[in-house]
């Protein structure tokens, strides 16, 4: 059985952590403050959270989801939404790009991993762009390989992204 990796066991153990949370919160307003409503809303987050890191965990053992790996070259930013274009050059020379949350922090000219849940098959037949947008809403996280810039290949300022 191979390791987790630890963005992905992050994300799930946070899944957990928080239901937990609103799950003790809840008990403690039942015993407390006899709120049966609050304890019982609670109780269905905790049993939401529980369901969403089990679907999560079978895709991570079932290896149902994409690794990228790449030096981030650059970012685009947009004004107005809550994404930002990252360009990625992977080890093969082969460029990308990644529609990433605006409260992830990359830095140009650093190497990177990516974890993407997988677009369903019918996708990947039919539109390169609908996949990209399908990738925009499904990072499990992303980790930094290296911590110095990789020569070459790092802007002059180096700004967080």
């Amino acid at each position: 059985m191979e390791p987790i990796p630890r963005p992905l066991s992050q994300k799930l153990s946070l899944t957990l952590l928080v239901g937990a949370g609103c799950f003790l919160t809840g008990l403690v307003f039942w015993f407390s403050q006899k709120d049966k409503a609050f304890f019982l809303l609670s109780s269905v987050i905790f049993l939401c959270s529980c369901i969403r890191a089990a679907s999560l965990f079978r895709k991570i053992r079932g290896k149902s989801y994409l690794v990228l790996e790449g030096i981030c070259t650059g970012y685009c930013p947009k004004l107005f939404v809550k994404y930002r274009e990252i360009y990625l050059l992977d080890g093969e020379g082969v460029p990308h790009t990644l529609f990433i949350g605006k409260d992830h922090k990359i830095r140009t000219g650093y190497f990177y991993r990516f974890y993407f849940l997988s677009p369903p098959d019918s996708l990947k037949e039919d539109s390169p762009w609908l996949e990209k947008a399908m990738l925009a809403d499904s990072l499990l996280g992303m980790e930094l390989l290296e911590n110095v810039p990789v020569s070459g290949t790092a802007s002059p300022s180096n700004m967080d992204l």
